[in-house]
This record gives C-alpha cells, structure tokens and sequence, in this order.
C-alpha cells in the first residue's frame, strides 16, 4: 500500500482550503516570532510544552497519563510507582526532547528516523541475512553456546550485559553503537520482530518518498507538514511508534516555517474537533489536520500570555530580596514547569523544606494558584 500524493493533491479544493492553510500559517509564523522576541521566556516555553504536548500525544493514542505523574517522574520525586502509561510517556518525552536538541535535517531522513528510534538502517539487511541462512544463524549458534564452558558462559552473559548497557548509554546521547547478535535468543527475537513487520521498512521509504515528492513540487510547508501526517496515519510505518507521525511534521515545520520552537502538534490536535479517519475525504483529512495546527500555535501564544503574566508578578516580588537569596530561582522554577511540588523545589535548588515553605510565604499574591487543594501533596503551577 502506497501514498498516492498527486491524486491526493488533485483531489483537494483549493478555495476552500485556502482558508485553513493561511490561518495555520499565520498562526505558526506568528507563534514562532514571539517566542523569538521574547527570549526570557523561550526556555519556559519549551520545556513546558514538551510535557503538555507528551500528555496529549499518549491522550490521542487512548491512553491517559496526567500531567501531575509525568512532572514528577521526571523530576524523580514519584509518589507511587510508574505505570506502563507513563513509562511510555517518559520515553516519549525524552525521545522530543532528543528531538528538539538535534538539527532537522539530520531527522528526516531514513538513517535518522530508525536512528531515533534505537536501530540501524542496515537492520534489516542484516535479518535478511540471517533469515536466509538459518543453519549458520541458528545451529551454528546452539552449537557454539552449547560447546562453551560454565566460565566461558558466564563472561558472555557478562559481555551481552555490558553492550545493552553501552547500548542504553548511546541511545540517552542520541548516537547507536553498532548492532551486534551475540546469543541465539537474541537472533530469534530479532528475526521474529522482522518476520512480524516485512515491508515496514517499505513503507518507511514511501512515506520518505512523499516528502521527497512534496519537497521537489514546492508545496506550501504547512501543506506539506499536514500531507506527511496523513501519509504517515495512512502508511503506518513503524508500527509500535504511533507518536513518532505526529512529532517528524514538527521536525519538518520547524526547518521551514518556526526555527525558535517545536510546534505541539499533538497538543493541538487534540484541543481540534477534528479526529482523523481514514474513511473521510483527503480534503476533509487535510482541512482538519490544518485547524489542529492553528490550534497548536493559538496554544503557544496562550502559554506566552500565561508566563508573562506571571513573570511580571513574580520579578516584582523578587526585587527586596537580598543578593544571595534562592527565590528569584523559586520563582523561575514556575516559569519552566507546569507544577511545583516542595519536594521538587528541594531537590533543584538543594535547600530544606521550611526554606521552600518560607519562600512561598513571601512570594504571596504572586505565588501561582495551588493545583491540588490538599493538605499533602501540595503542587502549584501556571496553567
């Protein structure tokens, strides 16, 4: 199964998509030039957005992770233990922010997208070989382990040990060592995972090859944003990476059309009436993926009005405070979280809690209002 991109390009309406395109594009533009004039604030926003639009993209898949759980787990101050949800929605947050971190051009692109993701381009070469020649992949492994002594076994339990922790290492820096198979299990499992999904990396080259498309016929970027994510919902390249559709026509929107940030597509998306199926028509389809961008902008510029609010509140209490005092950097921990908890508080600026308690006495009308109501647990945050 392809994406056709000239039939679908054909099939669009262009004075009735004229409108959604410019107010989009508008958006976006206008977005991206506050948030760059605007850089005291910028760090905030971004940081910020990373766990809003994180929340969203799990909420959009089905599944629920409150934004309270994910500040805290990733600030290390959990109150229970991780849910699968959550687990899933940390290693997305860290996969954005890897994301936002690394240049654009180096994203879209096959090596980049399977780099993102923790494989190799040449994966599948690989499992192509060995599925070819099973008795040397299989036996010829069975045999080698089956002849090793109980030491000899033990250092190579060892040795496969030390890789998934080098391994791990590479991928939290956002590099991948080479992939090597060094134990029978781990050839079956690759070769399962292969067998499961055979012309996935087909599809990943047909949706490459849409943007490629797109690229070569000079189409609008916010277009262009909007058709790679129909194609991706369409082709389903990577099938356990739902989330991955939504976050490579950011990577595509900020090369072209908003360099200072981002854009938390799913956060708009989500706040859009419009959910996308794939039975309605492809101008239905774009139309509603483009308001779910001008959303997503509307929801920047509402967090740039929030925090300078707040910022303003905030600096005019922090004015009498004495030189080496830690509440200008109480203060700045509102403008980069969603939520502040005591315990957070204690663990960024290293200080106890009756010296958190203290501080948030004296920030007193501009302290952001309390998000819990509770006697324990007390979180408060600009939202």
């Amino acid at each position: 199964m392809g994406y056709d991109l000239r039939k679908s390009l054909k099939s669009l309406d262009w004075f009735v998509l004229a409108g959604p395109l410019d107010s989009a594009s508008r958006a976006l533009t206008r977005s991206d030039e506050r948030l760059r004039r605007t850089p005291a604030l910028e760090d905030g926003v971004r940081r910020r957005s990373h766990l809003f639009d994180t929340c969203a993209s799990i909420a959009l898949n089905g599944d629920l992770v409150h934004l309270e759980d994910l500040v805290l787990h990733d600030a290390g101050t959990d109150r229970r233990a991780p849910t699968h949800e959550l687990t899933r929605a940390a290693r997305l947050l860290s996969l954005r922010r890897r994301i936002d971190r690394q240049p654009p051009e180096t994203i879209l692109s096959r090596t980049g997208v399977l780099t993102l993701i923790g494989q190799q381009a040449d994966q599948t070469s690989h499992g192509d070989a060995m599925e070819s020649d099973p008795e040397q992949g299989r036996g010829g492994g069975l045999s080698a382990m089956h002849g090793l002594e109980d030491t000899e076994a033990e250092e190579a339990l060892l040795a496969e040990i030390d890789a998934v922790l080098e391994r791990s290492r590479h991928l939290a820096d956002g590099t991948i060592p080479p992939r090597r198979i060094t134990s029978p299990q781990a050839t079956t499992a690759h070769l399962a995972r292969v067998s499961e999904t055979p012309d996935r990396d087909g599809r990943l080259d047909t949706w490459l090859a849409s943007l490629n498309e797109a690229e070569a016929q000079d189409l609008p970027p916010v277009l262009t944003a909007a058709l790679l994510l129909d194609a991706w919902h369409l082709l389903q390249p990577l099938d356990n990476w739902p989330e991955l559709g939504r976050l490579l026509p950011a990577v595509f929107l900020k090369a072209h059309v908003t360099p200072s940030h981002l854009p938390i597509l799913s956060a708009g998306l989500r706040k859009s009436p419009f959910r996308w199926r794939r039975k309605d028509p492809v101008q239905t389809r774009i139309s509603g993926l483009l308001l779910g961008f001008e959303k997503a902008a509307q929801e920047t510029l509402d967090q740039l009005d929030r925090l300078s609010i707040a910022q303003e509140q905030l600096a005019r209490h922090c004015q009498s405070c004495r030189s080496h005092s830690r509440l200008p950097e109480f203060a700045q921990m509102f403008l980069s979280h969603p939520l502040v908890t005591i315990p957070m508080a204690r663990q960024t600026l290293g200080v106890t809690a009756a010296a958190v308690d203290r501080m948030i006495r004296q920030l007193g009308p501009a302290l952001p209002r309390e998000l819990t109501g509770r006697d324990r647990y007390r979180a408060w945050g600009i939202l």
